[in-house]
């Protein structure tokens, strides 16, 4: 249907429709919080990698709370104060090849992380556990770097942490 100058008000009229709809069917849009939770409590995750990767739990610590402060209302706090904690341990962090080229060069890869979850909800007296893996691709023969896929593997990680923390 194209809108003509006689139908204006459709140009209006029909982003609100939307919303009305997508309200109407039990849809909401953003992170929707446990009721009586307002602040939370990331403490550093364990790093239980093997072989060691040295300084992961840093870097996922700190984008799982980039990720709570740009994606929902709440605030980060120390646990001592908090209305809820998760703490997180680091299972696996290791690189798989998935091509290799002449002379056995991996041209192909992935990164896969794995993460043990248990949160605390101590506004209604829950307990969770959960386990979120994640996995990137990465190609060399395209330039890119394994440090690319760890940032990209990283943030992917954080948002799936977030989401998790939404579902319970």
């Amino acid at each position: 249907m194209q809108l003509t100058r006689q139908q204006p008000y459709l140009r209006r009229i029909a982003p609100m429709l939307v919303l009305v709809v997508i309200a109407g069917c039990g849809y909401s849009l953003g992170y929707q919080g446990h009721p009586g939770i307002v602040s939370i409590a990331i403490p550093m995750f364990d790093n239980h990698t093997f072989p060691l990767r040295r300084e992961i739990e840093y870097d996922i610590t700190r984008a799982v709370r980039r990720e709570i402060q740009s994606r929902t209302t709440l605030s980060l706090a120390d646990s001592s104060v908090s209305d809820m904690t998760v703490f997180g341990s680091i299972r696996e962090f290791q690189e798989r090849p998935i091509a290799e080229g002449p002379q056995d060069r991996v041209i192909e890869s992935s990164l896969r992380v794995e993460v043990d979850l248990i949160v605390e909800d101590y506004q209604n007296r829950k307990r969770w556990k959960e386990s979120v893996t994640t996995t990137q691709p990465f190609s060399v023969q395209t330039g890119e770097t394994i440090e690319n896929a760890r940032s990209r593997v990283i943030e992917n990680l954080a948002e799936l942490i977030v989401n998790t923390l939404e579902a319970w």
